[in-house]
């Protein structure tokens, strides 16, 4: 084949090639064993003249010889460790435990020093106007105060009433500091247990 051919000249004279000596065309038509030999040789060929830069390579190299003497074909090196296409789909893909670890251990550090760095607010002080949920002390004139839940032994307002209505089952009865009416009060849920 010339120097000049072009890469469709090249790629027929490949599958010419390759149709006359692929291994199983040979088995078929009683071919020396040979046949997988030079189509290996075939394929190194075909794989040097595609490319042109290998090409190039190759035909300086022509140019360097003298025309009497044919090149010698190079054959495929056997690599010692053997190659791999670059997405092996036949194997599974790979989970980046490395990476989920990593993040977690950053998102837990991240808390710890925000836990460490952040202090609660402290609670709101009383406004002393009283409503469902209040907590309140009582003071020696029977009059009801708010006052900041504490958890144990708290009393809570259960409801707030006019002065002329009575309490419900249960909640004792006092005034509120601000006039509003009567606050009935009960134990909180944590006092039940500490009497």
């Amino acid at each position: 084949m010339p120097t000049t051919a072009s890469a469709i000249e090249i790629r027929e004279a490949y599958r010419r090639a390759a149709r006359r000596l692929h291994p199983d065309q040979a088995a078929r038509s009683g071919a020396p064993a040979g046949a997988s030999t030079a189509m290996a040789d075939v394929n190194e060929a075909y794989r040097v003249l595609r490319d042109p830069a290998r090409r190039a390579v190759y035909d300086a190299s022509l140019r360097g010889r003298s025309s009497a003497v044919p090149p010698p074909v190079a054959r495929p090196v056997a690599a010692s460790v053997p190659t791999r296409p670059a997405f092996d789909l036949a194997e599974p893909a790979r989970y980046p435990w490395k990476l989920v670890l990593a993040m977690a251990a950053l998102g837990i550090t991240i808390v710890l020093i925000g836990a460490a760095l952040v202090r609660p607010a402290p609670p709101a002080r009383p406004d002393n106007i009283l409503q469902t949920g209040s907590c309140v002390a009582i003071e020696y004139t029977g009059d009801a105060r708010e006052v900041n839940c504490t958890g144990h032994g708290d009393l809570v307002v259960r409801t707030i009433v006019q002065f002329d209505q009575a309490c419900p089952f249960g909640t004792s009865a006092h005034r509120d500091r601000q006039g509003l009416g009567n606050a009935c009060v009960e134990p909180g849920p944590d006092s039940g247990s500490a009497g």
